[in-house]
């Protein structure tokens, strides 16, 4: 738990930095919590594995925004993430929380709203 709340106040360092950078507030936008039962396309990928992909987040201008994703009767093994367009954006985390547990933070630098989307690859819990 207590490198859970460490990672997180690595985030929000990283988030100060680029808004001392920029000279801009940048703004979060509200948590979203997905979990494989809602996944919009599932490859099975043999023995128990499989990669799921989820619906676009929307992140406006200059904002951020955090991603839950729960494995359910799955173990997540790793995550992945697309940007739309050709522009930067950057994931400010991308690690597990728990066995069945990952986390995301995007961030959208840019003067135009943008989507980002996740997948990952998981094992049939036991």
């Amino acid at each position: 738990m207590k490198e859970m709340i460490s990672l997180r106040k690595a985030t929000l360092v990283k988030i100060r930095k680029a808004e001392a950078k920029l000279g801009k507030k940048l703004k979060k936008r509200s948590h979203v919590v997905m979990n494989v039962k809602k996944a919009i396309r599932v490859t099975q990928l043999g023995d128990g594995f499989a990669r799921f992909t989820f619906s676009p987040v929307t992140l406006p201008p200059n904002t951020y925004r955090s991603t839950t994703i729960n494995g359910n009767s799955y173990n997540l093994i790793s995550g992945s993430w697309i940007f739309s367009d050709n522009e930067q954006g950057f994931l400010l985390d991308n690690y597990s929380e728990a066995e069945d547990r990952w986390f995301f933070t995007a961030w959208n630098p840019t003067g135009t709203t943008r989507t980002v989307t996740y997948a990952v690859i998981a094992k049939q819990k036991p």
